[in-house]
Parts: structure tokens; C-alpha cells; sequence
């Protein structure tokens, strides 16, 4: 009889294993349909970073600095994989009242570039979004969520690369600015 009982948990064992689930959706490489480009050498591997200091500063009444009205920074990072241009976007935004609440708004996109001449496309395929609030009357906490929809949409940009005093620098220009007249965003190369 404990044969025959260890013979069936024995066998019962084994249906079981090979009733576990497999996955019929793995998970596929977000990169694998979207477009992309060699990036040129005076981009690929180098982080360019562009940020901001309000010029209000808000204190305490015994003189203490509690910090700026805001503060803003946004970078790029250009890679390749497999000769694949790839991109990784940053951007925080910091945000203080007079009341001393605090929100903070992180962006980080990922995904694949491609360049055309002076002409940049960035197609994210994945992200996130966080926002934190401190000391505000309502709303204290982090909040998360995962890029999607438009957060995903393609984003076109002229580009050049300036040497200023003997630094250089990343200048980005609306799509339909082919004279490159007014900079939307200039990054200096991180070193």
C-alpha cells in the first residue's frame, strides 16, 4: 500500500511539473521594430548636459536658504548597440513655494535615434515618470508610471556641436529651424 501511495504522489508530482505555465507573450525587445542609425562620433558615448538655477531663492526668517524657485536639468546620453544608435533622456524639474512644498518631476526615456545630416529623430520605447511632493498641503508622497502613448511618440531635432572656448557644446533646434537660428536646448559635453 505505500508503494502504491508513494508511486501516485509520485506521479502526481510530475503532472503537475509539467503543467506549469509557459509564456506565451515573452517579452519581446522593445528595440526590434523601431528605427535606427550609426550615431556620429562626436556624439556617440558622451553625456550633454544642460541646467538652470532660478535667480530666487527663498529663506527662512533667521536667514537660512531653503533653496532656489527652481531648478532644471535635462541630458542626453548617444550609444550604439550593434551599430544601432541608441539614446537615454533625462530631465528634473524641482519646483519650491514660498509655503517651502517641494515637487520634483523626473523624466527618463530610453530608446532608439536616427540621424539624417542635421536631423535627429529619438524614437522612445520605454520610461518612466516620477513626481515627488514634500511638505505641500495636499499630495505628499511619490508617484510613479510608466511612459505610454504619446510619452512614446517619435521627437525630431536639428542638431550641431559648437566649441566655444575651447568646450563644446550640443545645440538642439526645432525641426523646421534649417538655418539653425534659435537654440531650443544647448548642452555642454560632461567631462
Amino acid at each position: 500500500m505505500k508503494k502504491a501511495l508513494l508511486l501516485l504522489s509520485f506521479l502526481a508530482s510530475l503532472s503537475f511539473q509539467n503543467c506549469k505555465k509557459k509564456d506565451d507573450n515573452p517579452e519581446q525587445d522593445p528595440y526590434a521594430n523601431v528605427p535606427a542609425s550609426h550615431v556620429p562620433a562626436e556624439l556617440s558615448g558622451k553625456l550633454w548636459f544642460s541646467g538652470t538655477l532660478s535667480a530666487i531663492s527663498y529663506f527662512d526668517r533667521d536667514g537660512h536658504k531653503l533653496g532656489n524657485d527652481y531648478e532644471a536639468g535635462r541630458e542626453y546620453q548617444f550609444t550604439e548597440k550593434d551599430g544601432k544608435g541608441r539614446m537615454l533622456f533625462f530631465q528634473y524639474l524641482g519646483l519650491r513655494t514660498y509655503g517651502s512644498c517641494v515637487t520634483e518631476h523626473y523624466t527618463r526615456l530610453e530608446g532608439s535615434v536616427v540621424f539624417e545630416g542635421d536631423l535627429f529623430t529619438f524614437y522612445p520605447v520605454k520610461g518612466e515618470y516620477k513626481t515627488i511632493k514634500d511638505k505641500c498641503s495636499t499630495g505628499n508622497g511619490t508617484t510613479k508610471r510608466a511612459a505610454a502613448g504619446d510619452d512614446l511618440k517619435p521627437h525630431k531635432y536639428r542638431w550641431e556641436v559648437k566649441v566655444i572656448d575651447g568646450r563644446k557644446y550640443l545645440y538642439t533646434y526645432d525641426e523646421r529651424d534649417t538655418g539653425h537660428e534659435n537654440a531650443i536646448f544647448v548642452y555642454g559635453m560632461a567631462e
